[in-house]
């Protein structure tokens, strides 16, 4: 299960949970990081992602690998990566109290045209205590976002509009597209959008950005829309956006 809020995480990184009968436990993991950047190739196209067990028994501990495409409204496709990524190891029973490494590098195309986007889905395996005994078992899911980027690229975002609607609670909020004409992603959160009205400015920054909208990530060639949250003085009925945003490279 994943979903990506305004990216806008996508918030683009959560954990899940869901119930079912078993004995109660205490058990509950983390994961670090939640996202993670890696080139097509060079030393840059393998890293570690790391779980540990929080909990007072084992886990077993599964990750299962897709690739994702974002609509303008952050809607996902996901399609199997089978043999995109060395994963080692795919599965782990982690002691309680104890972290697990996973390595993870790039197997794919070393000189990718586009970045592209993967979702490492971190499942905590449910665990059969019997028919003995019954209650409520906690799993968790944890969904990390990877972004596979040439060695050799470049996002470029820019605004293609921007436009004020009604909340439907007596507000405004301002809407705003943006679009990657870069072969690298783009985040939005990285950067800052301006908006004015005569005499009116307000600047939402990197920070409040990835509070209203997540990372806001933005593919290579594609266009994204976000609904940005800061107050609108009542008075005003058109508003004008500017995206601050310095481009981002990777390179030989």
């Amino acid at each position: 299960m994943f979903s990506v809020r305004g990216f806008g995480y996508f918030r683009i990184f959560c954990a899940f949970a869901f119930l079912q009968l078993a004995a109660p436990t205490a058990q509950a993991m983390s994961v670090t990081p939640l996202s993670m950047e890696l080139t097509a190739s060079g030393a840059t196209n393998k890293s570690t992602l790391r779980v540990h067990n929080d909990g007072a028994v084992p886990i077993p501990v599964e990750i299962q690998i897709s690739r994702i495409t974002l609509n303008e409204e952050g809607e996902s496709q996901s399609d199997p990566a089978a043999g995109q990524f060395l994963l080692f190891p795919a599965q782990a029973i982690i002691p309680a109290g104890a972290s697990q490494s996973f390595r993870v590098q790039w197997l794919g195309a070393p000189d990718l045209k586009e970045s592209q986007t993967f979702i490492f889905s971190v499942n905590q395996l449910p665990v059969d205590l019997g028919a003995s005994k019954s209650g409520v078992q906690i799993v968790f899911n944890f969904s990390v976002i990877v972004n596979v980027a040439p060695q050799a690229g470049q996002s470029l975002l820019k605004l293609v509009s921007s436009n004020l609607v009604a909340d439907g609670k007596g507000a405004k909020r301002t809407v705003i597209r943006v679009q990657n004409a870069g072969n690298r992603y783009a985040l939005l959160g990285d950067g800052a959008v301006v908006l004015s009205s005569g005499t009116w400015s307000k600047t939402i920054t990197g920070g409040e950005l990835r509070q209203m909208i997540g990372l806001g990530l933005v593919q290579p060639g594609r266009t994204r829309k976000f609904s940005l949250s800061a107050e609108i003085p009542l008075q005003i009925t058109k508003v004008d956006a500017r995206v601050e945003y310095a481009s981002t490279s990777t390179s030989n």
